[in-house]
């Protein structure tokens, strides 16, 4: 716990680009003023901020704990599902893959930012992956698929689906070696533009570590540090770049 409050307070001191000040190149200047920080706004649909408020009241046991507990503890925050659905919806992807779809709060908001494309999201829990597949029932997401079982397995199967232009949340085994090991594969079938987002970046010094590592690698143009989430732009046209912000 020390350990991540320290690492904040060093990101909130050498964090820069408010509303994306300093950044040249048009195609980034655009993520981070447009998508990172809605500038223009761009409206959640109501039902979706709805439901995730009932998901937090929800009582039902999933385990040792209750929808709400693991709905306000483990998932993604109203602002962090907001900046998904916003990726999505600005990207326009071929493709959405989501690894760790939990109770599947984050899948909510990557379907509804894209609806158009197939989703495909892996989760190792059988409960948590039955209350996930009802809850995009409920939202009317017939084009999301959620995958449940050993997650390595099901990502081998559904890798030779994703091709070119897509978008992958990573938030999964928080730990170094299989963060890699997912990155690495789906990087693997990047085309010429991909986004990646990687999840609790800071969760621990294992994630911190496998972030470090994977900005370093050559097929990754650009890394977006938001301190509770990391972005990865795979466009081949932008130099080299690494960005510190606070959304």
């Amino acid at each position: 716990m020390v350990w991540r409050i320290i690492k904040y307070l060093e990101h909130q001191l050498y964090r820069r680009h408010r509303k994306g000040r300093g950044i040249h190149p048009p195609y980034l200047f655009s993520f981070v003023h447009d998508v990172v920080f809605n500038t223009p706004g761009t409206d959640i649909p109501h039902e979706i901020s709805e439901m995730h408020r009932n998901l937090w009241k929800d009582r039902t046991m999933i385990g040792e704990r209750t929808v709400g507990s693991f709905v306000c503890g483990s998932s993604v925050s109203p602002r962090y599902g907001e900046l998904l659905f916003r990726i999505t919806r600005w990207f326009c992807p071929d493709m959405i893959l989501e690894l760790g779809t939990g109770l599947g709060v984050s899948t909510m908001y990557l379907g509804q930012g894209y609806p158009g494309v197939p989703l495909h999201s892996i989760e190792g829990n059988t409960e948590r992956a039955a209350f996930a597949a009802q809850l995009v029932c409920r939202c009317h997401l017939e084009q999301v698929s959620i995958h449940w079982g050993d997650l390595d397995r099901k990502l081998e199967e559904i890798l030779p689906q994703l091709d070119g232009r897509f978008v992958a949340f990573v938030d999964a085994n928080h730990s170094y070696e299989p963060t890699i090991r997912y990155v690495r594969a789906i990087l693997e079938k990047a085309g010429d533009e991909a986004v990646i987002i990687m999840d609790d970046i800071y969760w621990s010094r294992g994630m911190s570590r496998a972030w470090k590592e994977v900005i370093s690698w050559p097929g990754i143009s650009v890394s977006i540090d938001l301190f509770h989430m990391g972005i990865l732009l795979l466009r081949k046209d932008l130099n080299k770049a690494h960005v510190k912000i606070k959304s």
